[in-house]
């Protein structure tokens, strides 16, 4: 922000002796005087303000350790410092330009007593930084997918799999290539964590603001003793807890994993606006740091998470623009677990034209 530069010189002064209507004249002249002063006083008070948000802001970043230079959304995302994590095998893939990326949203469901985890929510969130400007789509966990050594399968197998093989990172690494094989785009960050990391995560906000499109009962609840509530449709201040009961409840839900993509939505929706609020903004490196611990694996560094921060800092909701998966269902063989299961058949047509027109141009 520039400031201004204010004239402090006095004029000429004023004779001693002065007539009826030179007072007149002076005094009416130094009302004048006195309201533009309060009123640069009080634009002085605003910039004051301002000043000591942006000292307590770049206070945080030092106390992290971080240079705020590096930082600086306009020069940590260049095109040539943004990482490529998967490119589609069967096809090319945009290169990002500065300030645009794509990040992949891993929700998985693990389990202490199973081996392995799937991707219970897949989200790929297109930034860009320069038009402020957020596309985002959901990919059901249960969408058809060629994974090599097994043939057509569930994407929700790939992390499985890939877990069951070369563990965690194994696993990570083959959703991410299975899900850049099926969109087209290539992935430059992503961000994997569970249901307790999304739990502590809003918990460590104090809870968030959630938009309910609709009536949820909760029929698989992690907590034995939320089996049967109801989340009422509307605006609902909930803990970690209740977030967590929201976005895994499909069975009760009209449209099944498509409505519970809704409910994931507007969790992340409500995080954002919480994370972002202008009371908030002084207090985002720390925010970060704490909400990274519940990650359980990612490839965005502190100073990415904090760049990222910095950018999309007067967030609102209609910069996101959300989407689906168009296809059609279907029972089929999977050759995983040796039995017909249910599909989502992607129609690679209509998805590819939202990938085009919303997601690379």
């Amino acid at each position: 922000m520039s400031d201004k530069t204010f004239n402090t010189e006095h004029g000429p002064n004023q004779p001693d002796s002065t007539s009826a209507s030179d007072t007149i004249n002076k005094n009416n002249s130094t009302g004048r005087l006195g309201t533009k002063a309060r009123s640069e006083r009080r634009r002085s008070r605003k910039r004051v303000w301002l000043y000591a948000i942006s000292g307590l802001l770049l206070a945080g970043i030092a106390a992290a350790g971080i240079g705020y230079y590096e930082v600086r959304p306009q020069q940590h995302f260049k095109h040539n410092n943004i990482p490529v994590l998967a490119t589609p095998t069967n096809g090319s893939s945009a290169v990002p330009h500065d300030g645009e990326f794509n990040v992949l949203l891993l929700g998985i469901d693990a389990r202490a007593k199973d081996q392995a985890s799937r991707t219970d929510s897949i989200m790929i969130v297109h930034v860009n930084l320069n038009k402020r400007d957020y596309e985002a789509i959901s990919i059901p966990r249960d969408t058809m997918v060629y994974l090599p050594g097994y043939g057509n399968t569930k994407i929700t197998h790939a992390n499985y799999m890939g877990e069951l093989k070369g563990g965690l990172s194994q696993g990570t690494k083959d959703a991410i290539q299975a899900i850049s094989n099926l969109t087209g785009l290539q992935i430059n960050y992503y961000a994997e964590t569970d249901y307790w990391g999304l739990q502590d995560i809003v918990d460590t906000l104090g809870g968030i603001t959630v938009d309910v499109p609709f009536d949820v009962k909760l029929t698989h609840p992690w907590y034995p003793e939320d089996n049967g509530k109801v989340i009422k449709k509307g605006e609902q201040f909930l803990d970690g807890k209740m977030v967590t009961e929201l976005v895994h409840e499909r069975y009760s839900l009209p449209n099944g994993e498509f409505d519970r993509q809704r409910l994931q939505e507007v969790v992340l929706m409500g995080i954002a606006k919480e994370v972002f609020k202008p009371a908030n903004i002084p207090h985002i490196p720390q925010v970060i740091h704490e909400m990274s611990k519940y990650l359980v694996t990612t490839n965005l560094s502190q100073e990415d998470m904090l760049s990222l921060g910095l950018g999309v800092k007067g967030f609102q909701p209609d910069q996101v623009h959300y989407y689906q998966v168009p296809g059609h269902a279907a029972m089929e063989m999977d050759p995983i677990v040796k039995q017909k299961l249910y599909y989502w058949i992607a129609d690679k047509d209509k998805l590819s034209s939202i990938i085009q027109e919303h997601f690379l141009n």
